[in-house]
This record gives structure tokens, sequence and C-alpha cells, in this order.
């Protein structure tokens, strides 16, 4: 991460690419890149197991700033493809301070997963707590819904274009 934040420092902006699902875990380690300040990006809804079908809040999560914030803009990437550790991620990086989101709505299914044995060799998951923004907001189910909408047209796709990276390119380049 240290290279990573280097060689990024003195730019205009950083395009981070999550239209997949992470093969690394960054919401802590590269989103105190991001905010200047302890920032509350996620607070979770856990099970109370002295009354069956209750949820309760737990804190806010934090991200600490842990040295000098990047003061360029951050663009992120998600589609309906981006998932669970993307949603987080994303979450992460939207708490920065010159951050927008950009693409599809992502799939919403973010959370820990526990796995149901069943009959017959069969399995299925589950997510055993809830993921909400600091205000409450769900993004299970709902999922990261971004600031600026674009979609790939089938015209772009033809041509070869990324139409969300020039977006993303577009946003960094504006005053």
């Amino acid at each position: 991460m240290p290279e990573i934040k280097s060689a990024f420092e003195h730019t205009r902006g950083i395009v981070i690419d999550i239209r997949n699902y992470p093969a690394t875990f960054v919401p802590f380690s590269l989103g105190s890149y991001f905010v200047s300040s302890s920032t509350p990006f996620v607070k979770f809804t856990k099970a109370n197991m002295n009354n069956p079908g209750e949820f309760t809040f737990t804190g806010e999560l934090n991200i600490k700033n842990q040295g000098k914030a990047y003061g360029g803009k951050l663009v992120v990437l998600l589609n309906e493809l981006s998932q669970s550790q993307a949603d987080y991620t994303a979450m992460a990086f939207r708490a920065g301070n010159n951050t927008t989101i950009i693409g599809s709505t992502t799939a919403g299914a973010d959370g820990n997963v526990s796995t149901i044995l069943l009959p017959g060799g069969l399995r299925t998951m589950i997510s055993g707590i809830g993921i909400n923004y600091p205000d409450g907001k769900e993004t299970q189910r709902v999922g990261i819904i971004p600031d600026i909408e674009v979609k790939p047209t089938i015209d772009g796709i033809r041509q070869g274009k990324d139409e969300l990276l020039e977006k993303a390119i577009e946003v960094i380049l504006k005053n």
C-alpha cells in the first residue's frame, strides 16, 4: 500500500474498478488513504440470541486516516456483478473526502456467509448479519446505488469503448 499511495500522491484522480469480486480486502488499508479523519462507513445488525427475531444495530465502524489523505478525486466503478466484498469495499471508499461512484446498482449481496447443511448432501448459505450505512440505510437486497448511473450501450460495446471508464475520466478532469 505505501508504494501505491506514493505513486498516486500527485495525481488528479484515481479510478478503482470493482466491477468484479475483489481479490484483496482493502477497505481499511486503502480506504484510509481517502479520508482525512476517522470516518464512519458502516454499521451492522446482529441477532439477539435471547429474543429470536430481534435484530439490533451495532456501533458504527470507522475508517481511520493513516497519514496524509489523498488530495485528488476518487472514482469507483461498479455494476450488477459487484457483490459481497465489492459492496463493502464501495461503502468504505464512498466515505472518502472526494469520491464519486459510477455504474449501475450492485447485487446487494453483502454480509458474512453461514453455511446450512441440508439432507441429501445439499447446502445453502445465508448472511447472518445486516449491512447498513451509518444512517441505518440498508445495502442488502438494495445494493450500492451509484452517484452517476452509467451502463454500457450496444454502440459502445461494438466500438470497444468502456463508457464507465470514459465517464470516470470526465469526472476527474472536471473542475
